[in-house]
C-alpha cells in the first residue's frame, strides 16, 4: 500500500516538471502519461485496500456451528387386556375374545380391566350364538402385543400380580387367593392364567363346573360384564 501511494506522488511531481520546462505538446503528453500512472496506481491501491478490508471482514464474521443430535429412548411399557376363552359346546365356540378395554403398565400399581359382552364380543362369537359369560375355559389378563402378533414375548424380566377385586354385573365375588404370584409364563409372556380357570382352579368363589373344563358363574344365568382389579409389583423391564 505504501509503495502505491509513493508512486502517485512521484507521478504528480513528474507532471509538474514537464509542464514547467517543456513545450505545450510535451506538457500535454507528460500530463497524460502522469495521469495514467497516477490513475493506475490509485486504482490498484484502492483495489488492494478493498481486498484487505473484505478479507478482514470475512475472517472476523466466520463462525462454526456444531449440530447436536438428541436420541430419545422408547418408553418401557406393556399393554394388557382381559381375555375370555370360551369352551361352549352349545354354540360350538372355542375361541378367545378380547376386551376393548386396555391398560398401559409402566410401573408398579393397581390397574383395572373390564370385558363387556355388549361391546366386546366379536361378530364371529355373535354369529355362533355366544350371548354371555358362560361356558368358559378361563378369564385372564394377557399381553396385547403378543396377542396381536406384533411381539413374540413380553418386554419384562419379572412381574408379579395380585387379584384385588372381581365384580360380575355389579356383584363382587370373594377372592380366595390374594397372594402375589408371577404373571409371566415360562415362555416369557405376560399371561396370568386366571382369576377364572377350569384347569388349574379359579382365584374366586362362585364358579361351578358345567362340563369337563367348563365353568359357569353359579349365581348368574346370564352374566354380561366382568371387571377385574389387580395390583402389579416387582415390575422390571428388559
Amino acid at each position: 500500500m505504501k509503495k502505491k501511494i509513493l508512486g502517485i506522488v512521484l507521478a504528480l511531481g513528474l507532471m509538474c516538471s514537464f509542464t514547467a520546462c517543456g513545450s505545450s505538446n510535451d506538457a500535454a503528453t507528460a500530463t497524460t502519461a502522469a495521469t495514467t500512472v497516477a490513475t493506475t496506481a490509485a486504482t490498484e491501491a484502492v483495489a488492494e485496500a478493498t481486498t484487505e478490508a473484505t478479507t478482514t471482514t470475512t475472517e472476523a464474521t466466520t463462525t462454526t456451528t456444531e449440530a447436536t443430535t438428541t436420541t430419545t429412548e422408547a418408553a418401557a411399557e406393556i399393554k394388557l387386556r382381559l381375555n375370555v376363552l370360551y369352551n361352549d359346546s352349545d354354540s360350538n365356540y372355542y375361541s378367545t375374545e378380547v376386551s376393548a378395554d386396555e391398560v398401559t403398565v409402566t410401573e408398579n400399581g393397581q390397574y383395572e380391566l373390564t370385558f363387556d359382552c355388549a361391546t366386546d364380543l366379536t361378530d364371529n362369537a355373535k354369529t355362533a350364538g355366544v350371548r354371555n359369560l358362560q361356558h368358559l375355559t378361563a378369564i385372564f389378563v394377557y399381553d396385547q402385543a403378543v396377542r396381536d402378533g406384533s411381539e413374540a414375548a413380553s418386554p419384562l424380566k419379572t412381574a408379579d400380580i395380585r387379584w384385588d377385586k372381581v365384580v360380575v354385573d355389579g356383584v363382587e365375588l370373594a377372592v380366595t387367593n390374594s397372594d402375589f404370584k408371577s404373571a409371566l409364563k415360562s415362555n416369557g409372556i405376560f399371561d396370568t392364567n386366571d382369576p377364572i380357570n377350569s384347569w388349574d382352579g379359579s382365584a374366586v368363589e362362585g364358579m361351578v363346573e358345567a362340563g369337563e373344563h367348563v365353568l359357569d358363574f353359579a349365581d348368574n344365568e346370564n352374566p354380561q360384564k366382568i371387571t377385574v382389579t389387580f395390583t402389579i409389583d416387582n415390575l422390571e423391564f428388559k
